[in-house]
């Protein structure tokens, strides 16, 4: 896969701060050219990143003040952006335990997972001995090639 952008940010967790990555997923996604739908795809990965961002926020540091990392990449060949987030909050995701959630009768709550495997192509999580790691994929539309 061919490097084309990466951006490192720290955000605090504070919930009026994520209004920070739908820019930098935008600058990310503007070096793809001609890209069909890249609205929808900037729309849906800067949904998914936030649901992510917020359960980290409420979730993992039970809305205590701290702070967190997260990683853009955009690659080539095939296009994709890639958003890692790494924090040490002290609550982790018991992935195992997570469940689809039954959309017949929805929860008022706990859709955050859901929405982001909806969203986006890859999603993953992993605790680690430093923490909690999340990976988001989201693959990037080609534009289709040109006609005589």
């Amino acid at each position: 896969m061919a490097h084309i952008a990466a951006k490192t940010i720290v955000l605090p967790t504070e919930l009026n701060r994520l209004i920070e990555l739908e820019e930098i997923v935008a600058e990310m996604l503007a070096h793809v050219v001609d890209a069909p739908d890249v609205e929808l795809v900037q729309y849906n990965v800067v949904l998914a990143l936030h649901e992510l961002c917020v359960n980290i926020i409420k979730h993992a540091y039970a809305g205590q003040q701290d702070k967190f990392t997260v990683m853009f990449e955009l690659q080539g060949e095939p296009a994709r952006i890639q958003i890692d987030t790494y924090d040490d909050g002290p609550h982790k995701f018991d992935m195992d335990g997570w469940r689809t959630p039954d959309l017949g009768d929805p929860p008022i709550h706990g859709l955050g997972v859901f929405l982001m495997r909806q969203l986006m192509d890859e999603v993953t999580y992993e605790s680690t001995a430093t923490g909690n790691h999340w990976r988001l994929v989201k693959f990037v539309p080609e534009a289709p090639p040109a006609t005589a």
